[in-house]
């Protein structure tokens, strides 16, 4: 991977919340330094950046490197950019419009609402399952899960939606259909969206939340008065999508709750989706709506604060009845029957690539004498399972010091036993 979460060695502390935390098996590194302490780094081959363990870090050793820094120098130099922004900007960035008003002022050409690229999204699902009924499909505007399949459980990639992420699908309707010719930047919640772009080459810059904030906060930009809204036409219920069961809010809606739908959001969604790898077919749910954040992208792994959950709710109840009670269902069967007759479907597909994780090799001997190595010699010493290293259980810890992305000294136990012979010396 690209190594957008990072370590900052010099403030860790070895405490093992990251390697807890983490829900990648072996995507930590615990080592030994120069001084003889503990550390953890992250393994950018084997991170899917799910942002858990900078949530988990009580250090500030884990960090993530996004693009606003080059985005507002390339501004400066009189680069041409145009702007998408995440639907969660509404519930993140109260003063959204000021800051565009700003964002013009600096050279920004145009801005588009990724709502208007979730609108698409969802008439390009809703005709792949005109096209293939009965299919089986797992949601996509989560870079997270992209990554997992692709790493972790590529014979699932089948099920991956072939259809881009409202962020995708909003750069392709500006280059293709609206002839915008500038590099792409997106305003979004999302650390993985670097990923992502990285992968489609569709945005140039992932401009985040908190990194947006934070330059404002540095530079001591005091953000006009006047307010700027999007240069585009309203957005339907893709405002929604920032929302856990966005998506399948937006199918139900449009295709009369004719499609079998279930949900996973948070850490859980790893889990699920390995259940769903080793379930047969005709009993998976025609969609699985999937989320790496608990409670969607409107408290994403780069939001720029922790907003009320009820807050957030509250203000997407407002979006939801807006466009739902200021205009019937039949007009957003119009727009939708003015994107069949304008948009080309295969302009918004996306094709996946495994890149399978390989675990390194090891053997019931090398498991064995991992446990030697950890000083754990009987059934007792190998079962006491006190999670302190980070693993759940001493096994999994000596199949990682196997693996050697693990130390014994990281072994609580082992230290303990160690200092009780020194004693009795």
């Amino acid at each position: 991977m690209s190594g957008v979460i990072n370590t900052n060695e010099n403030r860790c502390t070895g405490c093992n919340r990251c390697v807890r935390e983490c829900p990648m098996d072996i995507a930590n590194i615990t080592y030994q330094d120069a001084l003889g302490d503990v550390k953890v780094k992250v393994d950018s081959d084997k991170c899917i950046s799910c942002g858990v363990c900078i949530g988990a870090c009580r250090h500030n050793a884990r960090y993530f490197t996004d693009d606003t820094e080059r985005f507002f120098e390339d501004l400066s130099k009189g680069i041409k950019i145009s702007l998408i922004a995440a639907p969660s900007i509404r519930t993140n960035l109260p003063m959204w419009r000021r800051l565009f008003t700003y964002l013009k002022q600096v050279g920004v050409e145009k801005i588009y609402d990724a709502a208007l690229g979730a609108d698409i999204c969802i008439w390009s699902h809703i005709k792949h399952f005109e096209k293939n009924p009965g299919s089986r499909l797992i949601t996509q505007p989560c870079p997270v899960i992209v990554n997992y399949l692709e790493m972790y459980q590529p014979e699932i990639l089948k099920y991956l939606s072939p259809v881009h992420s409202p962020m995708a699908c909003t750069a392709i309707y500006m280059k293709e259909y609206e002839k915008i010719d500038t590099s792409i930047a997106a305003l979004s919640p999302c650390i993985a969206k670097s990923d992502e772009f990285r992968e489609t080459g569709l945005c140039q810059y992932n401009v985040t939340f908190v990194n947006i904030r934070e330059y404002l906060l540095k530079k001591h930009i005091k953000l006009p008065t006047e307010e700027t809204g999007f240069d585009h036409y309203d957005s339907g219920l893709g405002v929604l999508f920032p929302l856990p069961g966005g998506l399948k809010e937006n199918i139900a809606y449009f295709m009369d709750n004719k499609v079998s739908l279930d949900t996973s959001e948070g850490v859980s969604v790893f889990k699920s989706l390995n259940i769903y790898s080793e379930t047969p077919e005709n009993i998976l749910p025609q969609i699985f709506d999937v989320l790496n954040c608990a409670d969607g992208c409107n408290i994403g792994t780069a939001c720029s604060y922790s907003p009320n959950i009820f807050e957030v709710n509250r203000t997407l109840d407002k979006c939801r009845n807006q466009v739902k009670q200021e205009r019937e269902k039949s007009y957003y069967d119009k727009i939708h029957k003015q994107y069949e007759e304008k948009l080309d479907l295969n302009k918004f597909k996306r094709v996946y690539k495994p890149k399978v994780v390989k675990y390194p090799p090891i053997t019931d001997f090398d498991i064995e004498r991992a446990f030697k190595q950890l000083g754990k010699h009987d059934f007792t010493a190998q079962n006491i399972d006190c999670y302190a290293c980070g693993n759940e259980t001493c096994y999994n810890m000596a199949r990682k010091v196997a693996m050697k992305v693990n130390i014994p000294l990281n072994c609580i136990v082992k230290s303990i036993q160690e200092v009780k012979v020194l004693n009795q010396d």
